[in-house]
């Protein structure tokens, strides 16, 4: 069921009351009897409230951690077994737009395989296999995980090994089969063999993508929006962009794989985007959908605001729909925590921290504005919460006195989600009643976010105040949820 702008806030008050003593009985979409606590029914309705007032707040903090973590940021990433899988990205902060140093140069890619162990504090690492180089040392590929398995394609890299520069868009899709995959690099690269860790590698000009997105619904593969970059970057470059979302299956003879069916979904308007926010969505009648926030770059070299809803992926044909409402900030690929409420509740959150923003908050207005000082596109330290069903969105953005990020940072990053508070079908969405199903919590460590570029200031380079630099963060950050229930006992 489709709800307006305006009735959004009532459609969700319906299933809720504040203050009671008992659950509120509801039925989910498949007839079954669930209940909404009290504590959860108030984090609904609360989340509607003004940003000054609304209790509901997300904090990042500092880890420390007694084992290695890699710093680095536009990787490809999974979970398998508590371990988390770290391929392909820079070692390195924003490339910058100028040729001074170059950028891309092929000393900064991640040519390392990465093991990270966070309950055991232990990190591991192996080299690239050499006959995989130019495949997974790439920058901003797409990559999904289904179970045991991740894929990836596409991605910025070199035509070959002897390049010092990416020059090229990667043209290869591949399946890592995550078990091999932790022995591999556990062992240091000497076992069991590669082909067994990469079982599948296709090569079609199909997936010639960088800076999109991929989600994978039954056995179809979209790709959505990003860019076939050719060349070595230089100022003002820019790809030949998809313009689509594409859509393929796989196909298997004998041994060798490829591409089955394909096809594209065309719109040079609305999905001429790249280094989007794709969040998933679920819809109370049990759909996958999705939403695709933000994006660069519109022809005046800004952010694109609209969001961009995406129906029809359960049954493999997807259509959009673009929505009215215009996003404020955070429209640049960064660490999203996507939110279900519950079954009986049709509309998503998603807690979008940090990245590059069309608004930045100004301590002097102590309000949002365009920019920074007339320089379009700053980096962000604003969590952007925005709740949307796949037709309506609300924005609550967090200033003060709401918490701002510990920096301009999370461009790039991974939001990684406690094992304990996921879906049951879906291992990167929280489940609001499980962070909530005890009736006296108020906080929780709902995951981490890893990775992403660090700036010095919200512009970097060369500013009035000086050299303003950039870095992969090397830092971990636990992502706390939290709200004030003192006015919704």
């Amino acid at each position: 069921m489709k709800i307006s702008d305006q009735l959004i806030l009532v459609a969700l008050a319906l299933f809720v009351f504040i203050g009671c003593s008992n659950p509120t009985e509801t039925q989910d979409a498949a007839g079954t009897d669930t209940a909404l606590s009290p504590r959860l029914a108030a984090v609904a309705e609360n989340l509607f409230q003004p940003a000054s007032d609304y209790p509901f707040s997300i904090t990042l903090s500092p880890v420390q951690t007694n084992y290695r973590l890699p710093a680095m940021h536009s990787f490809a990433f999974a979970t398998y077994d508590g371990m988390w899988i770290i391929l392909g990205g820079q070692i390195a902060g924003f490339h910058g737009t100028a040729n001074d140093p170059p950028p891309f140069m092929r000393s900064v890619a991640n040519d390392s395989l990465w093991l990270i162990d966070p309950v055991n504090g232990a990190s591991y690492k192996a080299p690239v296999p050499p006959q995989l180089q130019a495949a997974l040392t790439v920058t901003n590929p797409q990559y999904y995980q289904v179970g045991e398995s991740l894929y990836i394609c596409g991605g910025y890299t070199v035509s070959d090994v002897t390049q010092p520069r990416f020059n090229t868009t990667s043209n290869n899709l591949i399946r890592v089969d995550l078990p091999s995959y932790i022995q591999y690099v556990q062992s240091g690269g000497l076992s069991p063999s590669a082909d067994q860790v990469f079982p599948m590698a296709i090569q079609n000009d199909f997936v010639r993508v960088t800076g999109g997105e991929m989600i994978i619904v039954n056995d179809d593969f979209y790709l959505v929006g990003g860019q076939n970059f050719e060349g070595v970057y230089s100022v003002g470059s820019t790809g030949d962009y998809t313009n689509a979302i594409r859509t393929f299956t796989l196909q298997q003879t004998g041994s060798e794989w490829s591409l089955g069916t394909m096809d594209s979904l065309v719109d040079p308007v609305n999905l001429h985007r790249r280094d989007i926010n794709l969040v998933p969505y679920l819809s109370s009648d049990g759909l996958d959908e999705a939403i695709i926030l933000g994006g660069v770059f519109t022809p005046e070299d800004l952010s694109y605001n609209n969001p961009v809803y995406i129906t029809g992926l359960t049954a493999g044909t997807p259509a959009i729909t673009v929505g009215r409402y215009e996003q404020s900030c955070n429209q640049y690929s960064c660490a999203v925590a996507s939110m279900w409420i519950a079954p009986q509740v049709e509309g998503m959150i998603y807690a979008l921290l940090g990245g590059i923003t069309y608004k930045q908050y100004s301590p002097d207005s102590a309000g949002l504005v365009i920019g920074d000082n007339g320089v379009p596109m700053p980096f962000s330290n604003l969590v952007d919460i925005i709740v949307s069903d796949t037709d309506t969105l609300m924005e609550l953005v967090q200033t003060p006195p709401q918490p701002l990020l510990p920096g301009y940072l999370g461009s790039n990053a991974v939001f990684i989600p406690m094992p304990q508070y996921v879906t049951d079908s879906y291992q990167n969405i929280l489940d609001l009643s499980k962070v909530f199903a005890d009736s006296t919590t108020t906080a929780a460590t709902i995951g981490y976010m890893f990775g992403g570029i660090l700036s010095e200031g919200p512009t970097s380079g060369t500013t009035p105040n000086g050299i303003v630099r950039t870095y992969a963060n090397p830092v971990l950050y636990s992502v706390d949820l939290a709200f004030d229930v003192s006015n919704t006992q």
